[in-house]
């Protein structure tokens, strides 16, 4: 499986257990939420490492230390439940069932960048639901912290590409960032209690690294019993750190491409040119990249209201 095609797989359809989203989150349903993300983390990296020796990581063209490195990240993931279990008490879910495709350390390691970018733009669009506690707050930016410098090292070191994706990161609704996580996800516990989420169809776009100016096709699948037509105004929402850039998506499903793009960009259809939220969304979102090197000034995309 290609580098590419871990991208794709994050698009993959998958069924959603969750509740809609509550007008206020309380503290139990967003560490319940970080809880749930960082069992499965967790497992991703309990099974990748008991899959690859230093020896395949060399085989397959990484530095064998690199899985030095990873075990260490399942160390900190390992803590991050431990934690999280330990605050939610008896109201902490217990582990899923997995589905991980990655079958070679490059493979594996891709899927890490992705999972600890998504995980820190978890942490970061759910910090504001934790503004009433001061020390769920603290931890939730200690995590957070933790989980970027991961990803950070992930993509710059392991697969060699920009260790940032500019000034700011992208911040991700508890909805937003479940709809990536989802396709891994086989089954839950029926104990668990449901996720503050709104399940939303998977998007899949025609290229994950596409060019800027080129055309893409964006794809997502009707809720059962949506009768909305594919004339009324539809836009790909491109999320790059704090800004929001829209292409208009037109009824065979076809969008332009923005300029400016850098990173590892979200791209998600919404109904309006407002902040993706579950209010506009109508699909779950995508990952784009957009690699830059040492050489190029970032500017990164205006915001377009």
């Amino acid at each position: 499986m290609s580098t590419k095609l871990v991208l794709f797989a994050f698009a993959a359809a998958s069924a959603v257990v969750g509740a809609p989203m509550p007008a206020t989150p309380t503290d139990v349903s967003v560490l319940s939420f970080a809880l749930t993300l960082e069992h499965l983390e967790n497992a991703f990296y309990t099974q990748g490492l008991a899959k690859y020796s230093e020896s395949d990581f060399q085989k397959d063209g990484l530095p064998p230390w690199a899985r030095g490195r990873f075990v260490q990240i399942a160390q900190h993931e390992s803590e991050h439940v431990k934690y999280l279990t330990e605050a939610l008490g008896d109201r902490a879910p217990q582990p899923c069932e997995y589905n991980f495709p990655d079958d070679s350390p490059k493979t594996f390691a891709a899927m890490s960048m992705i999972f600890e970018t998504v995980g820190a733009s978890a942490y970061l669009g759910s910090a504001k639901s934790l503004a009433d506690n001061a020390d769920y707050l603290t931890a939730a930016g200690s995590i957070l912290a933790v989980e970027s410098r991961q990803a950070s090292w992930v993509t710059a070191s392991v697969m060699k590409l920009q260790p940032w994706n500019g000034p700011f990161d992208i911040p991700l609704t508890p909805s937003g960032a479940f709809s990536l996580a989802a396709p891994f996800i086989k089954s839950c516990p029926s104990s668990n209690a449901p996720l503050p989420i709104k399940p939303y169809p998977s998007l899949k776009l025609s290229t994950t690294t596409p060019t800027h100016g080129s055309a893409i096709t964006a794809s997502y699948t009707k809720p059962k019993g949506d009768t909305s037509s594919d004339s009324k105004e539809r836009y790909v929402a491109w999320m790059d750190g704090l800004s929001v850039v829209y292409s208009t998506l037109d009824q065979h499903g076809k969008a332009t491409v923005p300029k400016g793009l850098m990173g590892t960009v979200y791209a998600v259809v919404v109904s309006s040119k407002e902040t993706p939220s579950e209010d506009n969304m109508l699909s779950g979102y995508a990952l784009a990249q957009f690699p830059f090197d040492s050489m190029v000034k970032e500017e990164g995309p205006a915001y377009v209201a």
